[in-house]
């Protein structure tokens, strides 16, 4: 009915009261109670609680207290979990840096040995004291 055309026009269809057809006069009568009923129960009558405030039970009490002492101590374990992960990354930093040192000692150590074990640094030492290198007493053993 998004359209006006497509609405219906009960106005045609309605059709006016004539005179003949007069509504019925009704009149009822409500009865006016002559005073009040009188209160037998005053204790029971409920209490109006001002602006708003609810009162809270001893347990409920209780309850909020507990939360609160556990929402605390929650908090505590937090931020001293916190505070031990964040000191074993440190540690385990430290530990890292003393491993990288070592590896830069040892890969500074086998390139050391590589040199000295090249031919011709063995035959400067040989020369040094006083040896030769002699091709007739090397055997070349092979499987």
């Amino acid at each position: 009915m998004a359209d006006e055309s497509a609405a219906r026009d009960y106005r045609v269809s309605a059709v006016p009261a004539t005179p003949e057809q007069t509504e019925p006069n009704i009149h009822i009568k409500t009865p006016v109670p002559a005073s009040p009923a009188p209160n037998l129960n005053p204790v029971n009558q409920p209490t109006a609680v001002p602006n708003g405030r609810v009162a809270a039970s001893a347990f409920e009490k209780v309850l909020l207290m507990l939360t609160g002492v556990i929402t605390i101590v929650l908090a505590s374990v937090i931020v001293a979990t916190q505070v031990s992960v964040t000191s074993a990354q440190r540690h385990l930093q430290d530990v890292d840096q003393r491993i990288t040192k070592v590896q830069a000692k040892n890969s500074d150590a086998k390139q050391t040995i590589n040199e000295m074990l090249q031919s011709n640094h063995l035959n400067d030492v040989a020369a040094k004291d006083g040896l030769s290198f002699n091709e007739a007493n090397i055997r070349n053993v092979g499987k």
